[in-house]
């Protein structure tokens, strides 16, 4: 019986630590790909803010055009996608609720602009001038409402990519240091009793 009961101690010691190590383990992955999600949507979102005052420019210009009902000339727009958000769109709930929400708010105000500029360029020849004016007034408005919210994720987005795991989850991370340190001496206080 004196040998059983270290013996009893160290598994139930190692079970423990196992499986919370785990748990730990999977937050901290998790965690992990959340940053690495939010620096790579942080950076598409940058370079796409980064067209948008020449894009914007170009399209009063576009409007002052068909305003004035002189025809516009474009070329036919390609379909245009976001690679690093469509790659991680089933992931965006690792950024939390907030983030997720602004992520997926902003990326579908991107795909409405897309889908009316795309439209614009397609089918400008053969619509009316003030279509033509209609629909580019959609598209500057979409970059006039959206590109200080576009502003404001990509900072938070930058800022949930710079996040310490020990500082956003110190209890946990207390609580798993302290009950692996408990299962540890457990587990050497068995091993020394089986040894004595």
């Amino acid at each position: 019986m004196d040998i059983i009961a270290p013996a009893l101690i160290a598994f139930n010691a190692a079970v423990l630590v196992g499986f919370l190590g785990h748990f730990g383990v999977e937050d901290y992955r998790r965690f992990r790909d959340s940053q690495a999600i939010a620096a790579a949507l942080a950076g598409e979102l940058s370079s796409i803010i980064t067209s948008l005052s020449e894009l914007r420019d170009n399209l009063t210009k576009l409007k002052a055009l068909a305003d004035q009902e002189i025809p516009i000339s474009m070329p036919e727009m390609p379909d245009q996608s976001s690679p690093l958000f469509e790659a991680n769109a089933d992931k965006i709930g690792l950024l939390g609720v907030d983030l997720a929400e602004g992520v997926a708010f902003i990326y579908d105000q991107i795909r409405a602009f897309r889908t009316s500029f795309q439209l614009l360029s397609k089918y400008h020849k053969i619509n009316t001038c003030f279509w033509s004016s209609m629909l580019i007034g959609r598209c500057a408005q979409l970059i006039d409402d959206n590109k200080p919210k576009g502003i404001s994720l990509v900072g938070s987005l930058k800022k949930h990519s710079k996040l310490d795991y020990a500082m956003l989850q110190p209890v946990r991370v207390a609580v798993l240091a302290v009950v692996t340190l408990l299962s540890l001496s457990g587990l050497f206080g068995a091993v020394f009793c089986l040894w004595h």
